[in-house]
């Protein structure tokens, strides 16, 4: 993960020493890391439409206040997702309106 949509209206980057990752499976399930706690759910996608479940959390407290509202924050913009757009190893997860949710990089280790 590259950016998110903080909630504002406003795509931001990953905060500094925090990794935000999202895997899609082919069996319809999508795990990856919210920055301090794991999440795993589902997805379904057909065409460019993709709708992603409900996110089931790890439940550690992190430290650092910054990174546990980044969390949040990246929960509810894959929340709103409704489509994605693909272009090489570049992806971007939009909102049925068309406003940008996610954006990532493919993982080179992949």
């Amino acid at each position: 993960v590259t950016g998110y949509n903080n909630g504002r209206q406003a795509v931001v980057s990953v905060l500094a020493d925090t990794q935000l990752s999202l895997s899609f499976a082919a069996d319809g399930r999508v795990s990856g890391s919210a920055g301090c706690n794991n999440f795993m759910g589902t997805y379904t996608v057909s065409g460019s439409s993709l709708k992603l479940g409900p996110a089931a959390t790890t439940r550690k407290l992190c430290a650092q206040p910054d990174v546990m509202e980044q969390e949040q924050q990246f929960l509810k913009a894959l929340e709103s997702v409704a489509a994605i757009r693909q272009e090489g190893e570049r992806a971007e997860l939009r909102t049925a309106d068309g406003a940008l949710a996610v954006s990532l990089l493919k993982d080179a280790a992949q």
